[in-house]
């Protein structure tokens, strides 16, 4: 290697990893400015762990060296320790303390903490629910251009939660979101244009366009509304089952509960060279989306447990995902739960109770409940 071509990867590394010439990582640096009383680098060090860059992870640490910082004055600092608290992250959950931190920060105009603080207000979080104090707190975040506050005030202009309800300026927050590049927004724009919002008209290409987009920037509701698009053939697009099930895998992976219900449907019956009939993977995802509530999955999931699909037959597990179902006023589990209850399959026999949901199920309009009242004389 010539003298030449040292001198310039030598130069590279400089460049490239500067704490390489003085023979400290930027770890080691930051550590020592840390311990000194750096609030910044203190800062650095809480990033450093929360990230688990370079170093063995630990949230509980990451809290350490924020609380250092934060004591210090430092905002960011202030408001990543209250978004620790607010969560439980690195310790136990503490709202109130979270909420404290967070003022502490607003009160220096750090977007984030004054969005942080809106939020708190919103959902009760440390403090009693206020709609009003949370427009407030956004409409400050907004101020300071923080992106997710515009998001949220267009959610409070369409709800009507702490300010008049205009879905004009609820489109303009959306808009403004969306342009920022807010994948939920961007989403959300989507369901607006596909479903019309008072005086914006249904534009199905508009709304395939934001889909589009969200799911770009990895919004699993907007990839699971793309997949809707591609399997239902809207918004001017040919239908594509293969390209619908490859952006709900996607986003059922990321933990949306109508992709992966939907999901299950398309394994537990097969959909031609799309997707490959697959009960245990259809039940795995029944399972999922119904812990999260979803009564079509626990239903779902409580037929797939009563035939034994895609898994040993257990009435038992099945009486208690129908129940779960039934409990949400889903009519077909009221049916099927209730010819367990009147049989006394996988339940304790109780026929008054069964003839009760079966009686509900039946006024639904269910065919098959109703034959089978008729030939069990159930009144």
């Amino acid at each position: 290697m010539s003298l030449r071509t040292v001198q310039l990867l030598l130069l590279f590394l400089c460049f490239v990893f500067p704490s390489v010439a003085d023979g400290q990582t930027a770890f080691e640096r930051a550590k020592v400015q840390a311990d000194a009383g750096d609030a910044d680098a203190q800062l650095e060090m809480g990033e450093i762990y929360r990230r688990q860059v370079g170093t063995p992870a630990g949230d509980s640490t990451a809290v350490m060296w924020y609380t250092k910082s934060a004591k210090q004055g430092n905002a960011t600092a202030q408001c990543n320790l209250a978004f620790m608290l607010e969560n439980g992250y690195g310790g136990a959950k503490d709202e109130e303390a979270a909420l404290k931190w967070y003022r502490k920060s607003a009160k220096q105009d750090y977007a984030r903490a004054q969005c942080g603080v809106g939020v708190m207000y919103e959902y009760g979080k440390g403090v009693d629910s206020d709609h009003v104090a949370a427009v407030k707190w956004y409409m400050k975040s907004a101020e300071g251009k923080y992106t997710p506050a515009y998001y949220n005030l267009a959610r409070m202009y369409e709800r009507g939660y702490g300010i008049a309800r205009s879905d004009t300026a609820a489109l303009r927050w959306y808009l403004m979101a969306a342009e920022a590049n807010y994948a939920q927004a961007q989403g959300q724009l989507g369901w607006i244009y596909e479903h019309g919002m008072g005086s914006i008209r249904i534009d199905t290409q508009e709304a395939l366009r934001w889909y589009q987009r969200a799911s770009f920037n990895d919004d699993p509701m907007g990839r699971f509304n793309l997949g809707r698009y591609y399997y239902f053939g809207l918004g001017g697009i040919k239908k594509d089952y293969k390209i619908a099930a490859e952006l709900f895998h996607s986003a059922a992976r990321a933990g949306n509960t109508l992709a992966q219900y939907i999901l299950g449907q398309m394994h537990e019956t097969g959909l031609g060279d799309a997707v490959e009939q697959d009960q245990k993977e259809a039940l795995e995802l029944y399972l999922k989306a119904a812990e999260k509530g979803h009564k079509g999955a626990q239903f779902r999931a409580g037929r797939m447990f009563y035939y034994g699909y895609g898994t040993e037959k257990n009435l038992k597990v099945a009486a208690y995902y129908y129940g779960l179902a039934e409990a949400q006023g889903d009519v077909y589990a009221a049916g099927n739960l209730g010819i367990m209850l009147f049989e006394g399959q996988g339940v304790d026999k109780d026929t008054e109770k069964g003839a009760a949901m079966l009686r509900r199920a039946a006024d639904a309009g269910i065919k098959e409940v109703r034959d089978y009242m008729y030939r069990n004389n159930i009144k």
